[in-house]
């Protein structure tokens, strides 16, 4: 008598777990839109740092150049929550930056003066398909893992622009114009929270911690580089790896920290 009672409480709690599952995956929002602006703090940072940079130098050294930095980011991500503990998302993102530098020059034999500058314009775009484990049936945490492909174009253009004091003729002689696009397959994982105010549904905000891991296609900035100025020009020999760890642990792959506010519907 005892077994069969204890056989039915476990049959019944089963039941009723399942019951309650099921309502409560019938009844919950199983979309969600969120904008994170986790890339739009990461450009805006790079474009402070330019600028406070040049602040310290111009005040160490004299006439020093001019150096302007901007940056800008932004992602967009869609989620449908599939089953209870299971959702899958859509992401896009976004992060650019660029440098500008310009220095007024003097040529000591012809007396010609002018001005050089350079532009370094770096773009970065991925999309990227996450899958989300929500271990407490659907629930605030979550962890998740990555799979997509993001496209990293690096352009730089300068020139020199002046006017020749013997001819009066004005002077616009190109330095640079070169443009190296990379792609690249990423993985990655996260964890995270869905922080919804007050009952699931209406506005959320969404947090997560993870790490990028890029896999490069084809040939690296600085071997498209080699290509563009021919085999005569060398290179420094660690200029690779400073890029190698740029796109691994900044531009492309790295720690990522995402702060995502949208709706839930």
């Amino acid at each position: 008598m005892t077994k069969k009672s204890l056989l039915t409480l476990v049959l019944a709690v089963i039941v009723a777990g399942g019951v309650f599952a099921q309502t409560n995956f019938a009844s919950m929002p199983k979309n969600t839109f969120t904008v994170d602006v986790g890339p739009t703090i990461v450009g805006l940072a790079i474009g402070q740092a330019g600028k406070i940079a040049e602040n310290i130098a111009g005040n160490m050294v004299e006439n020093f150049p001019e150096i302007n930095s901007a940056g800008f980011g932004i992602a967009a991500q869609y989620e449908r929550q599939v089953f209870n503990q299971l959702g899958i998302a859509a992401r896009v993102a976004y992060l650019g930056f660029g440098f500008t530098y310009r220095e007024n020059i003097t040529d000591s034999q012809s007396g010609a003066t002018g001005n050089a500058s350079l532009e370094l314009d770096i773009k970065t775009i991925s999309a990227e398909g996450h899958a989300r484990f929500y271990p407490f049936a659907g629930r605030t945490f979550f962890l998740g893992g990555m799979l997509g492909y993001g496209n990293l174009l690096i352009n730089a253009s300068g020139e020199i622009v002046g006017r020749d004091p013997t001819t009066g003729d004005n002077i616009r002689e190109p330095i640079v114009d070169f443009s190296a696009p990379r792609s690249y397959a990423k993985l990655g994982a996260r964890l995270g929270w869905r922080i919804d105010f007050g009952r699931p549904g209406g506005f959320v905000f969404e947090p997560s911690f993870g790490y990028d891991h890029a896999i490069g296609l084809g040939d690296s900035f600085t071997k498209q580089l080699q290509k563009e100025v021919g085999g005569d020009v060398d290179l420094p020999s660690d200029m690779d790896d400073a890029f190698k760890i740029l796109e691994s642990y900044v531009l492309v792959g790295g720690p990522r920290v995402t702060l995502g506010f949208g709706w839930r519907f």
